[in-house]
């Protein structure tokens, strides 16, 4: 058994934070996955045609993003070592699904004003999660 070194404070605020962030992520999942007719038919034809046009591994993409962010909260909250990678996963999804959604979907096209700000968070918030953690395992808080 590897001996690990106590985890202050913060840490279990940032890995508190971390879970209720990827809580939201797998809720926003859910949304878009089980949204209702009326729901769809609310959106602006440019946001209709973004759901409609996206391809199955862009979807999956977000699928595995969510997830794996979640599972990695709750594996660093248990200082387990398989949060790292677990968030290298939900990061590498995340690249790849907004890669699609800008690259080839046009996404920049389709938001407006304050939309901005969740694609600019997300990428940055799951590059800084798998940072936090591949420090917390560096600095010996991970079994």
């Amino acid at each position: 058994m590897t001996e690990t070194t106590k985890a202050p404070l913060w840490f279990w605020i940032i890995g508190v934070l971390a879970l209720l962030w990827n809580m939201m992520g797998l809720a926003a999942y859910f949304q878009q996955f089980m949204m209702s007719p009326e729901a769809f038919a609310s959106l602006r034809p440019e946001q209709q045609n973004l759901l409609l046009d996206q391809p199955v591994w862009l979807t999956s993409a977000f699928a595995v993003a969510v997830f794996a962010g979640f599972v990695g909260s709750i594996l660093l909250l248990a200082r387990k070592r398989l949060a790292v990678r677990m968030f290298l996963l939900s990061m590498i999804a995340v690249f790849i699904q907004f890669g699609g959604l800008f690259l080839l979907l046009g996404y920049a096209n389709v938001l407006t004003g304050g939309e901005w700000i969740m694609p600019i968070l997300i990428p940055v918030f799951a590059a800084g999660l798998y940072l936090y953690a591949r420090k917390t395992e560096k600095d010996g808080m991970l079994a």
